[in-house]
């Protein structure tokens, strides 16, 4: 009888250190697909779900994510709007109107959701596991995160956040405490040209 419980025990311990290994691997992997490309272009669809309206809110648009220099995120429809992220800066412009450029000291709340949204499209995963719990599984083909926030500030706003993908990133879901819900689908993404044009650089340079 001691013998068995020892097998069994012993049994337990070796798929436990198996799947946490298994999963390792697996993070690894997702990670590097995510940073394989310096540069990446794409379409999105964003339908933001909230408690207080009674149809959701949509809105489409093109990003483009430069490993190096940071994130440019441009809305067209409903109404034009042109988001520019990088290290220590945001630069947020509607439609025509003169571009508001915010500092990270100046507005830290802000830079810390603005860069873990970042972190997010990055696969930064020294980042993600230090803010989240993550269980990582398959939906047919592609992979999946789910990301529980372990603290405040993070888990006083989201109940959770989905990622889903296989080369890169195709579903972001924020599911909100309050309810909320933003979904943001990706489409068309592409990784060549491989350089920034003469406007993209600019883009990022303010």
């Amino acid at each position: 009888m001691l013998i068995k419980k020892k097998l069994v025990a012993l049994f337990v311990s070796l798929l436990f250190v198996f799947s946490v290994s298994t999963q390792a691997v697996a993070l690894a992997d997702v990670q590097q697909k995510l940073t394989a490309h310096s540069l990446l272009r794409g379409l999105f669809t964003q339908t933001k779900t909230m408690q207080m309206f009674n149809q959701p809110l949509v809105s489409h648009g093109n990003f483009l994510l430069e490993q190096n220099q940071g994130l440019l995120w441009q809305q067209v429809e409903p109404f034009p709007v042109s988001l520019v992220l990088v290290k220590e800066k945001l630069s947020q412009q509607f439609g025509e109107q003169a571009a508001e450029v915010i500092v990270a000291k100046d507005n830290p709340m802000v830079f810390y959701f603005s860069h873990l949204f970042l972190s997010l499209f990055k696969g930064d995963m020294d980042e993600l596991t230090d803010q989240f719990d993550i269980k990582l599984s398959e939906k047919g083909t592609n992979w999946l995160l789910l990301l529980t926030p372990k603290s405040a500030p993070l888990n006083k706003v989201f109940a959770n956040i989905s990622i889903e993908g296989s080369e890169f990133i195709d579903f972001l879901v924020l599911t909100e405490l309050s309810g909320d819900i933003s979904e943001i689908k990706f489409e068309q993404q592409q990784t060549t040209p491989n350089t920034l044009s003469e406007d993209e650089q600019r883009a990022f340079q303010f």
